[in-house]
């Protein structure tokens, strides 16, 4: 289990990497991606390897600098917290995790509103992480709110969409909802469908 924790923390952090190069700065942190970028690919790789105690060190480093750096009503800070908070995913130690995503949340919610994008990606980050521990009704609440945000900003056949219908059917799954999970695969297939029938 471990080990299994440690890869699917390691694409959370690659997923918000990912993310962040692939959206727009913020007027707020207009150059945080160089600058962080380097030690959040070396705690990725300490991920991997399994050094989860070398990668709290280096999480909580780069923690520390945010926080010195930008502040803690900043988003790059925020980001920082997500950080750790996957390191703390690797430990098992999942209080400490959603503690610091709310942290994080709460600060993206302050500063871009919360109906933007990079809250409800973030807000999939803790429904993941409710998911691992096992608190489905609270990861399906929060996909809720995600879908909304994301069908509002993105339309009803965004890829990204289609991401997000799975995991709640999975969140619908796991509580025994057969039904309202089936529908929604239906649903996610179908954007599936519409973006292959698109190429």
């Amino acid at each position: 289990m471990p080990k299994k924790r440690s890869l699917v923390s390691a694409g959370l952090i690659c997923l918000w990497v990912a993310t962040s190069a692939a959206c727009p700065a913020t007027a707020q942190e207009p150059d945080m991606n160089a600058v962080m970028q380097r030690d959040i690919k070396a705690i990725e790789e300490l991920l991997v390897k399994g050094d989860h105690a070398a990668a709290l060190v280096e999480a909580q480093k780069l923690e520390a600098a945010a926080k010195a750096q930008f502040g803690i009503n900043h988003t790059s800070y925020a980001y920082a917290l997500s950080v750790l908070a996957t390191v703390y995913v690797t430990q098992g130690k999942f209080d400490e995790a959603e503690a610091l995503v709310r942290r994080a949340i709460a600060i993206r919610e302050k500063v871009l509103g919360d109906d933007h994008l990079d809250v409800a990606h973030h807000l999939t980050i803790l429904a993941g992480i409710y998911r691992m521990h096992r608190k489905d009704a609270e990861a399906e609440g929060l996909l809720r709110r995600v879908l909304e945000i994301q069908t509002r900003a993105l339309g009803d056949n965004d890829l990204t969409v289609y991401g997000t219908l799975m995991s709640l059917a999975l969140a619908c799954l796991a509580q025994g909802k057969r039904e309202e999970a089936d529908a929604l695969r239906e649903r996610a297939m179908s954007i599936m469908n519409n973006a292959r029938g698109r190429k």
